[in-house]
C-alpha cells in the first residue's frame, strides 16, 4: 500500500494528503449504499465512483460509496488525523477518522477507503506526522561536522477526534552536538493531546559523516555476501539434479 499522499482517481488529479487547517464543517462526505460489489467495482470505479467502508463503535459496518473527485478532496484535507463526516441518504451521519486507503500499485490510483467511526467525545489514538525544520542550519552541523537524521517520520497520539493535529514540527536548532536528540517528549503537542508512545523515542539527531558512510559500506559488503552465496548455492544445484 503506498502512502498517503500524491493520491489519485481515475480520471482526477494527483492531490497532496496533507492540506489546511481542518474544520469539522467543510470535511462532510456524501455516500450511497454500495451498488456493486467484487469484480463489479471496476466498472464502479470507471464511473467515477469509489467503493468506501465504514466500521467501529460496535455498530454493523457499512458498504458504501462516494463521488470520486469529492473523497479524494475530503482525505486531503482529513489525512489520517481529522474527522470526517460521512452522511448518507437516510440523513444518519458518522464521525469517522480515515484509516486505510487502498491504491492501485501502478496508476496511484485510489480504489477503497476505510473509515473507522468514533465518538467526538471519547479519545482515540491516531498517527500524526513528525516535520522537521531548521536542518541546514542545526549548529551540529557546522563545517560538515555530520548530517540531521530523522529516524521517526510520525508518532501516535491520545486525543479527542477533534483536538489531533495534522502534523507536529519539530526544530532542528537545538541539534547543537552528536551528544542532542529531539525526543517524542520534546514535541509540543496541542491541549488535549498526549503521547501515546514511547516518550523518549528519538525524533532526530546529528549524525558524523563517518558513521553515515561506514552503514553504507556494511550495506555494499552484505549485498556481496549474498550474492556469492546465491552463485553457491545455483553451483551446486546441478549436482543434486545429477543424483
Amino acid at each position: 500500500m503506498r502512502p498517503i499522499s500524491n493520491l489519485s482517481a481515475s480520471n482526477t488529479d494527483h492531490y497532496p494528503i496533507y492540506g489546511s487547517k481542518f474544520e469539522m464543517a467543510d470535511l462532510v462526505l456524501k455516500a450511497d449504499p454500495r451498488t456493486a460489489m467484487g469484480k463489479k467495482n471496476r466498472a464502479l470505479r470507471a464511473s467515477g465512483i469509489i467503493p468506501i467502508h465504514v466500521y467501529g463503535l460496535d455498530d454493523a459496518p457499512q458498504s458504501l460509496q462516494a463521488e470520486g473527485r469529492r473523497l479524494i478532496s475530503v482525505v486531503r484535507e482529513a489525512g489520517r488525523t481529522s474527522p470526517v463526516i460521512v452522511e448518507t441518504d437516510d440523513g444518519s451521519t458518522d464521525v469517522t477518522l480515515v484509516r486505510e486507503i487502498a491504491t492501485h500499485p501502478v496508476s496511484g490510483d485510489v480504489l477503497h477507503v476505510d473509515f473507522l467511526r468514533v465518538d467526538p467525545n471519547q479519545t482515540v489514538e491516531a498517527p500524526v506526522p513528525v516535520i522537521l525544520f531548521n536542518q541546514d542550519i542545526a549548529p551540529g552541523t557546522r563545517g560538515g561536522a555530520g548530517f540531521v537524521t530523522q529516524g521517526v517520520y510520525e508518532i501516535v497520539l491520545e486525543a479527542r477526534p477533534g483536538n489531533i493535529p495534522q502534523s507536529l514540527e519539530a526544530d532542528c536548532i537545538v541539534l547543537e552536538s552528536f551528544d542532542d536528540a529531539i525526543l517524542a517528549s520534546d514535541l509540543e503537542l496541542p491541549e488535549g493531546a498526549v503521547l501515546a508512545g514511547d516518550p523518549e523515542e528519538r525524533i532526530a539527531w546529528i549524525q558524523p559523516p563517518r558513521v553515515i558512510e561506514e552503514d553504507l559500506i556494511d550495506e555494499e559488503v552484505e549485498e556481496g555476501e549474498e550474492g556469492e552465496e546465491g552463485e553457491g548455492e545455483a553451483e551446486g544445484e546441478p549436482e543434486e539434479a545429477e543424483e
